[in-house]
């Protein structure tokens, strides 16, 4: 046993001093490029903002190509002669940082061809070391930018190698309950990911921004030579710029709102009970203030790409409330409470399968918007169940529909109910699709323009117009498609309306088995997931006719379904139906099992994708990737 301990503490530190060394090598070449070449820089161009201009004479000046990786690298050499003060001097250093070749812009051919030929210039001296000059004293930016890549990534990705190997985690004392068995769940205070979103934010904003930061220097370089095609490399830093305006935004936020903590009451929250909780605000209290509580399970579980293994999350149930708004001890506090159905899992931890519970609450508000989300413990054994006594009535009793007009509308009929899906019910999703598409059709018009010049492949041009027609198509399904659903007690009709084209579907109530509910678009940006629900009525013949589409919350689905049920007079399809959310838990090696087998073609489409866009990206625009490297 000793020497298994032994072994294992010895495994242990070996990968320990393994990845600090790793972390180590990395972090150093970006100290390098700081220390011994950007630093410097900076300091040189601020001292020689002092010195002072005089006449010299060309002595000697040579560009020298050297080819490297497919494209020349330049370095040119010069020697001056110039007097001061009546001393006769020589210097040969032409630009700032000059020490080695490259081919980032012109700058070394542009200074050749300044100079070849010329019998006479002008030299920066220093006035106190008058022996120290210099041509060109003005800082080469997209040569700083390219520089500060390597400091960024290389020096960044050292210092979190060597961060995340030295972090000390939260101790979490021995012989707790499940709920507790992580430090973030030992105290009934769980404290809300904005921090972190906070480090990613920035930290991502800094890497794109100085990976992309060279290309404002070459471009104007590149489209002054006729390469109308650079344009597309405008993309990322524009892209930067956005990623700033996030990352500013979530500093603002933080300094709004700082650690924003939930209490949960009961603790944990109980599957098939209650699970709810209060969040205090520093916002002055106003009752008109809306905040939307979104509580979801997800399964979770690893998936392997191309790229490593990535952690895939796919919402098994969803609801949403308002929440309820009181004076807090800080200004507002935010009571909730759902009631989850008992046949979903708790939550559970492993490497390659597993179930989370996430609370996410939103408002928007003046200034800066409201946008938190907590992950929770959700078991089946749960505390005292408190919480149904400490929030208003009103908060439990409101109607599941009320904030869902804009996606259902439902109507008394003298026979039964109608209920009307309209046009434009997710304009967000809507018109994110069809901006999409109109990128990929953008870019295939781009490159047909440009075909006859660079020589482009029709075949890819033809990738992106039909990848691009496929989104746009999506997106106007979405914008011009409505659904009318006519139920009573002979039956019900469905009414499928697409940009004036109607589609009508009829079953008769004693052929009706089954109304059931399921999820069925998803969508994550941030910590917002939104899990769409879709209502299907089933057949005696299997007929499966769709009765609501896009619907936010089980509830709001559960809501519209006794609606219906109500309607045609048959009382037992609902909870039948409900039987058909209950999730089958799997081991982890089932997990795996399945997800590996439902992912070979998905894994091979995406392979086989990944590699021709990528030769085809690399075919066409060889030129310019490799100046850009």
């Amino acid at each position: 046993m000793k020497r298994t301990t032994g072994t294992s503490s010895g495994n242990k530190a070996g990968a320990y001093w393994g990845g600090m060394l790793f972390g180590l090598l990395f972090f150093g070449v970006g100290a390098a490029f700081l220390l011994l070449s950007v630093l410097p820089n900076l300091w040189d161009a601020l001292r020689m903002r002092d010195w002072v201009q005089v006449p010299a004479e060309v002595v000697s000046v040579d560009l020298k190509s050297s080819p490297s990786d497919g494209s020349d690298t330049y370095k040119i050499t010069a020697r001056f002669s110039y007097d001061y003060n009546g001393r006769s001097y020589t210097g040969d250093r032409v630009g700032i940082a000059d020490g080695g070749s490259d081919n980032v812009g012109d700058w070394q051919r542009d200074t050749y061809a300044r100079l070849k030929g010329q019998a006479r210039t002008r030299l920066w001296v220093n006035p106190a070391n008058p022996s120290e000059s210099i041509y060109d004293r003005d800082l080469r930016w997209g040569l700083l930018g390219f520089k500060l890549i390597f400091i960024v990534v290389f020096g960044g990705f050292g210092a979190g190698v060597m961060w995340f190997l030295n972090r000390t985690p939260k101790p979490v004392p021995p012989g707790l309950p499940a709920w507790q068995a992580r430090a973030e769940w030992v105290e009934n205070r769980i404290r809300s990911n904005a921090r972190s979103t906070l480090w990613v934010a920035w930290g991502f904003t800094v890497f794109w921004n100085a990976v992309s930061s060279p290309i404002p220097f070459i471009l104007p370089a590149e489209l002054a030579k006729g390469n109308q095609l650079a344009w597309i490399a405008i993309i990322f830093p524009l892209v930067g710029l956005g990623l700033l305006a996030w990352s500013i935004r979530q500093t603002l936020n933080w300094q709004r709102f700082g650690i924003t903590t939930i209490q949960m009451d009961p603790f944990p929250g109980a599957i098939g009970g209650d699970v709810g909780g209060a969040v205090e605000l520093r916002l002055p209290y106003n009752p008109k203030h809306r905040f939307r509580v979104t509580l979801t399970c997800d399964h979770a579980y690893t998936r392997r790409s191309n790229d490593g293994n990535e952690t895939v999350r796919k919402a098994k149930w969803q609801d949403e409330q308002l929440a309820e708004v009181q004076p807090g001890l800080h200004g507002t506090r935010l009571r909730f409470l759902f009631k989850p159905p008992g046949d979903l899992p708790e939550s559970s931890a492993g490497d390659a399968s597993w179930y989370e519970w996430n609370v996410q609450i939103s408002a928007s508000l003046s200034g800066t918007d409201f946008d938190r989300s907590w992950e929770v413990p959700v078991f089946k054994e749960a505390g005292p169940q408190t919480a149904r006594d400490r929030i208003e009535p009103r908060a439990l009793e409101a109607d599941p529909l009320e904030i869902q007009d804009e996606v259902v509308r439902i109507r008394e009929t003298g026979a039964g109910i109608e209920l009307y899906y309209p046009y434009l019910r997710h304009l967000g999703m809507t018109f994110g699709t069809l901006f999409t598409g109109s990128v990929f059709i953008g870019f295939a018009w781009l490159f047909h323009t440009l075909s006859a010049e660079d020589g482009i492949s029709s075949l890819f041009i033809g990738l992106f117009a039909a990848m691009g027609g496929l989104i746009i198509i999506l997106g106007l399904y979405l914008l011009g498609n409505s659904l009318r659903l006519t139920v009573h007690r002979q039956g019900l009709r469905a009414e499928r309306e697409i940009f004036g084209l109607r589609f009508a579907r009829h079953v008769a109530t004693d052929e009706i088995t089954a109304i059931e509910k399921s999820i069925g678009m998803q969508s994550r940006q941030g910590n917002r997931a939104r899990a769409y629900y879709r209502i299907v009525v089933r057949t005696r013949d299997g007929r499966n006719i769709t009765a609501g589409t896009g619907i936010l919350g089980a509830s709001r689905a559960d809501a519209i379904m006794q609606r219906i049920q109500q309607a045609l007079g048959l009382p037992d399809l609902v909870s039948a139906a409900e039987n058909t959310e209950a999730p089958v838990v799997l081991s982890a090696a089932d997990a795996v099992a399945n997800q590996h087998r439902a992912g070979r073609v998905r894994l091979l489409f995406n392979v086989v994708a990944g590699v021709l866009f990528f030769v085809f990206v690399f075919w066409q625009f060889k030129d310019v990737i490799l100046r850009l490297l």
